[in-house]
């Protein structure tokens, strides 16, 4: 099994389906797609099922009129994954990881469908909505990819998307992670951006969130700040502090699994082979 497509929902949603055992999920964040997982896919293969699909729009996957004009918001995009879930045949609950934007899915994912998880991994992601000013920038840069007829509106995202000495040093991942976003379409940013304009602040409903929890954080994200991410494993600990733990990335910036790959995989590993263990599943 590797790259497989699936229609759901009036769109096409493309999925990395590799490796056997217990099912673990990857959602990209923005403006990306499931590529930006590859060394977590190849090295996460050879012991678990691992699941990467390009969001809709994103990559492989296609977007609805409605979706560009409207926005794609972060409950459609989990229900993308129910549905991708259920034509893959996987009823079982399981790990889900989600990484910035992908982490904005994986919060409507666990408020709507908790029996789907069986653990839930945050990645560099936020709890709270956008300010007015973080709203209106998102609006202007859908616009402005739409005006330009590609992503380059996005990639003025590039310099805090990394750690500084990953910007200054390791142009390869630069380089990398550039090209990603100049793959993506106007449509999928535009469509994202406003998505993302109106998500709901989950803060207040952290507590109704009872599968365990990993937060991960690069100790240089200046997007999703270590304090940040703190706060939210903090509240999400309030009523099951034993299911709730908190790594801290070194040598990253936002791009956690790029940046440092073999910290983000062994930490997605070790939990998740503690989630499926528990229940006997592993």
């Amino acid at each position: 099994m590797a790259q497989r497509e699936f229609q759901h929902s009036g769109v096409r949603l493309n999925v990395e389906d590799r490796g056997s055992g217990a099912p673990i999920v990857l959602l990209h964040g923005f403006p990306l797609d499931h590529r930006m997982w590859q060394a977590q896919i190849d090295a996460l293969a050879g012991h678990f099922r691992v699941v990467a699909p390009d969001l809709r729009g994103f990559g492989g996957s296609t977007l609805t009129d409605a979706d560009i004009e409207r926005g794609v918001s972060m409950e459609k995009y989990a229900a993308d994954v129910v549905g991708l879930l259920d034509a893959l045949e996987i009823a079982e609950p399981v790990v889900v990881v989600g990484f910035s934007m992908g982490g904005y899915a994986v919060w409507q994912l666990a408020l709507r469908w908790p029996a789907r998880l069986r653990g839930l991994v945050l990645c560099d992601t936020r709890a709270v909505a956008d300010s007015d000013e973080a709203r209106a920038s998102r609006l202007k840069m859908a616009e402005s990819a739409m005006q330009a007829g590609n992503s380059s509106p996005a990639l003025g995202m590039l310099p805090k998307l990394v750690a500084p000495e990953t910007y200054s040093d390791r142009p390869d991942i630069v380089d990398a992670v550039r090209a990603m976003i100049e793959r993506q379409s106007a449509e999928a940013v535009a469509a994202a951006q406003r998505g993302m304009a109106r998500r709901e602040d989950v803060t207040g409903r952290l507590r109704e969130i009872t599968c365990p929890t990993l937060c991960i954080v690069g100790v240089e994200d200046a997007i999703s700040t270590p304090q940040e991410m703190h706060q939210i494993a903090t509240l999400l600990a309030e009523t099951r502090s034993p299911d709730v733990r908190l790594v801290e990335v070194e040598a990253a910036g936002h791009m956690t699994p790029v940046e440092n790959p073999s910290a983000v995989t062994e930490a997605i590993a070790d939990f998740s082979r503690e989630c499926y263990l528990s229940s006997g599943d592993f």
